[in-house]
């Protein structure tokens, strides 16, 4: 019996949507950080102004200190960066991530994000491994992989992520940190209220600087 042939433009759809990836999105954030408001990141913010360096780094990383599980690892720490050039002021935007997991070590090679309603791509700025809570020499178990990764964004996906603040609301901005080798990925995502923190925070030191 012969089947019949599906036409041109429908097997072509029925192909990109076979080969298109996962829509890019973050599990809800947790309700005591989706609590949290621009204003309380931005009075946590610190700064490290280090007149022997090239660069003054305001930092979120003491904003929310509690680990949280994420897609694919458990997060230790996600903090940003606002690093700002001492000779020309310009200022760079990172995000930084500590991640434990088990199994094989995730070489993350690539960062997914949303910017101007479309998927952007970013390569690591820095990443490290290490292993962490390893068994006792004599004993049976394995070593949790640790990782830290580091990468940057532009401005405008920073003010975009800002803008998405509601209040109490738990919707994150998403990332997806990828291991292009084939190792997984792991999908986490920004707290807006915390974008908008340092923003501010970042206002207010230009404003006193001045």
């Amino acid at each position: 019996m012969r089947r019949p042939r599906l036409l041109p433009s429908l097997a072509t759809a029925i192909t990109l949507f076979a080969a298109a990836p996962p829509a890019l999105a973050a599990d809800p954030l947790p309700h005591r950080l989706a609590a949290l408001t621009p204003a309380d990141f931005a009075t946590q913010v610190t700064i490290v102004n280090d007149p022997l360096t090239g660069a003054v780094v305001l930092s979120t990383q003491a904003g929310y200190a509690r680990s949280r599980a994420i897609g694919g690892a458990r997060a230790n720490d996600v903090h940003l960066r606002a690093v700002v050039d001492r000779a020309s002021g310009r200022v760079t935007w990172q995000v930084w991530h500590d991640l434990v997991y088990v199994g094989g070590r995730k070489d993350i090679s690539a960062v997914h994000y949303r910017s101007g309603g479309a998927e952007r791509l970013a390569r690591p700025l820095s990443i490290e491994h290490w292993l962490d809570r390893c068994p006792p020499t004599d004993a049976v178990g394995f070593c949790n992989q640790a990782t830290r990764i580091g990468f940057e964004l532009p401005e405008q996906a920073v003010r975009e992520i800002a803008a998405a603040w509601r209040a109490g609301a738990r919707t994150a901005w998403p990332v997806r940190l990828r291991d292009t080798a084939g190792g997984g990925e792991v999908i986490g995502g920004i707290a807006p209220a915390e974008a908008a923190g340092l923003m501010q925070a970042l206002a207010d030191w230009r404003g006193r600087s001045s």
